[in-house]
C-alpha cells in the first residue's frame, strides 16, 4: 500500500522531489520504493530523464488501477472503523457551513460526550465532495445542501430549514432599512465564492434579478470557503446568507430580510443504506432524537 502511494504521488506530480515532500519523507527512499515496484510488476512505470519524469503506457493503465485499489483500502478500513456494537470506534461526518448555524455544533458534541470512546472527525466540504464520499464509504454521514442536488441512492432527512438574507456592509445605508429590495441590492456588487455551488447559485440570483428587470452587479470572487462575510464587512459588496447566521458571521456585517423573498434553503443529513454499522446508526438515531425535542 505505501508503494501505491508512493506512486499515486509521483504520478501526479511527474516531479520526484516534489512527491517527496508532499508525502513527507526524503527522495532517495521514494526513489527505491518506485524502483522497487517496479521490479515486482516486471515493467517500466515512468521515463526518466534529467529534465522531466514521465507516465510510460503501462504508468498510465497503472495509475488508475493503483487509485482504485488505495480507494477500496480507503472504504473498507472506514467501514471496519465504524463496525462493532456501535460504542467505540471512528465515525467520519462530513458537513456545509450551513449547517453550522442550527443545532448541529451542539448535537455532535452532546454525542461525544454520550460515546466518549466514538472519534467522531468531521469534515468540511461541498455538498458534491460529501456526495461522492458517502458513496465511496471514506464518509459515513454527511449534511449537505439539499435543493440544489441530487442525493442518487442515499437516505436523507430535512435536518435544517432557513432563509436567506442579503449579508451588507453594517456602515452601509442600507443598513438601516429594515427590509431590502433587489433593486436595493443592484446597486453594490455581489461578491461569491469561487465553488461550483456558487456559480450555481450566481445563475439563479442573475435570473431572478432579470425577472425583475434588474442586472446583477458581479463584484470579487474569493477563493478560500467561508470568507464572504468577512470581505462584506470590508465593504466589498454583499452576498448571500442564511438567516441564522448572527452568531457566525463577524462584526461590521447586518443580516437583512430580501422583500417578496419566499425562497428556503434546506439541509439534508444523508447516509447510505446498504453501509449502516451500529455506530452509524446509534449517530443517526440520536440526532433524529435530538433534531425532534428542538
Amino acid at each position: 500500500m505505501r508503494q501505491l502511494r508512493y506512486f499515486e504521488a509521483v504520478a501526479e506530480e511527474l516531479h520526484f522531489g516534489r512527491a517527496a515532500e508532499r508525502l513527507h519523507i526524503q527522495q532517495p527512499p521514494l526513489s527505491r520504493q518506485i524502483q522497487k515496484l517496479e521490479e515486482d510488476l516486471g515493467v517500466q512505470l515512468f521515463d526518466r530523464t534529467n529534465r522531466k519524469v514521465e507516465l510510460t503506457d503501462a504508468g498510465k493503465y497503472f495509475l488508475g488501477e493503483a487509485k482504485a485499489i488505495l480507494k477500496s483500502m480507503l472504504r473498507a478500513r472506514s467501514t471496519l472503523q465504524a463496525m462493532g456494537d456501535g460504542t467505540a470506534g471512528k465515525l467520519h461526518v462530513s458537513f456545509v457551513y450551513l449547517v453550522l448555524s442550527s443545532a448541529f455544533p451542539d448535537i455532535v458534541g452532546d454525542f461525544m460526550k454520550k460515546y466518549p470512546q466514538v472519534e467522531v472527525v468531521l469534515h468540511d466540504e461541498s455538498s458534491h465532495q460529501q456526495i461522492e464520499g458517502v458513496l465511496e464509504g471514506s464518509r459515513h454521514v454527511g449534511f449537505v445542501t439539499r435543493s440544489t442536488l441530487d442525493t442518487k441512492e442515499l437516505s436523507d432527512i430535512v435536518v435544517q430549514r432557513t432563509s436567506s438574507c442579503a449579508a451588507i456592509p453594517s456602515n452601509h445605508p442600507l443598513a438601516k432599512k429594515k427590509m431590502v429590495t433587489l433593486k436595493d441590492l443592484s446597486e453594490i456588487p455581489y461578491i461569491c465564492s469561487r465553488e461550483s455551488y456558487c456559480k450555481m447559485r450566481v445563475k439563479e440570483v442573475q435570473r431572478r434579478f432579470s425577472e425583475e428587470g434588474l442586472e446583477l452587479k458581479l463584484g470579487m470572487q474569493y477563493k478560500r470557503k467561508h470568507t464572504g462575510t468577512v470581505f462584506v464587512a470590508a465593504g466589498l459588496g454583499w452576498t448571500f446568507v442564511n438567516c441564522d447566521s448572527e452568531h457566525i458571521i463577524p462584526d461590521g456585517v447586518a443580516l437583512k430580510h430580501i422583500e417578496d423573498d419566499t425562497s428556503q434553503l434546506e439541509v439534508a443529513m444523508i447516509w447510505d443504506p446498504n453501509r449502516v454499522t451500529p455506530l452509524i446508526q446509534n449517530f443517526l438515531d440520536y440526532y433524529k432524537d435530538s433534531i425532534e425535542e428542538i
